[in-house]
């Protein structure tokens, strides 16, 4: 009976641990790519290939070191 205990304990910590890990990954802070925010300040677009293939999901780029969504701009007003 206390092997039966143990073993639900076991299981049950693991879920909680795997919905903390989870619940953590979903409050990654938004990092822009240094090469990008290098093109930014120049008025440009990144040019690189993984930059552009990033921006077109809506993520920065991870590998130049970017990390989350991108940016909303905001909008124009008419």
């Amino acid at each position: 009976m206390k092997l039966k205990k143990t073993i639900v304990a076991l299981i049950i910590g693991s879920f909680l641990a795997a919905g903390l890990a989870f619940a953590a990954e979903g409050k990654k802070e938004a990092k822009v790519a240094g090469c990008c925010a290098k093109a930014s300040k120049d008025g440009k677009a990144c040019g690189h290939e993984c930059c552009v293939t990033a921006a077109k999901a809506g993520k920065n780029c991870e590998k130049c070191g970017g990390s989350g969504a991108l940016a909303k701009k905001a909008e124009a007003k008419k």
